[in-house]
């Protein structure tokens, strides 16, 4: 465990100065993409390693080979998508729920992970059963607002009902103007 430790401060230190390998001349010339090419061309700077050119990709920015696929912590990595994935899983082994699962889900798989006493690496049960009361209690109140204005339109639309039945409607004045407007229409067409 001590010379993991080790390996893992070696490897820290190393990701801290790595540099982001980029295209040659990514800079100046907008068609070109982010990610690595190697270097071509007779007089190129970068393929000759002249300094103050950016730094090639080489052996020596990767992770010690005994500590390759490791978490921070010192745990080897596995995937989690289903219930199933957990069940199988070693106590040495640390867990990263897929991002893709939905949070109902990844609330049954931190339960029965802290069951079987593993350690997920990118969540926290009591963070996410935050979330999951705060959309819970979003989705009522959502859903008793639209009830209310279900009602409220229901409501809206019978008054009218018996109002025209009664023949009591109140226009307002755009459509009252609105039908001012037709009338004169309809005389200036009858007069041509």
């Amino acid at each position: 465990m001590v010379k993991m430790n080790k390996l893992l401060e070696v490897r820290k230190k190393i990701k801290g100065k790595k540099p982001e390998f980029i295209q040659q001349d990514y800079h100046k010339k907008r068609r070109l993409s982010k990610k690595w090419k190697r270097p071509t061309g007779l007089q190129s700077k970068m393929r000759h390693q002249f300094k103050g050119y950016n730094r090639r990709v080489k052996q020596g920015w990767r992770s010690p080979v005994e500590i390759r696929g490791y978490h921070g912590k010192g745990l080897k990595v596995l995937l989690v998508r289903t219930l199933k994935d957990i069940e199988s899983a070693d106590k040495d082994l640390g867990l990263i729920i897929q991002s893709s699962v939905g949070l109902r889900k990844k609330l049954i798989l931190l339960e029965a992970a802290e069951k079987k006493g593993l350690t997920v690496l990118n969540l926290r049960i009591d963070n996410v059963k935050k979330k999951h009361e705060l959309l819970k209690q979003s989705k009522q109140e959502s859903k008793k607002d639209r009830d209310a204005k279900k009602k409220k339109t229901i409501e809206d639309s019978s008054k009218k009902a018996e109002k025209k039945k009664l023949g009591l409607e109140d226009k307002t004045e755009e459509e009252k103007k609105a039908e001012e407007k037709k009338a004169k229409d309809e005389v200036l067409i009858h007069k041509e």
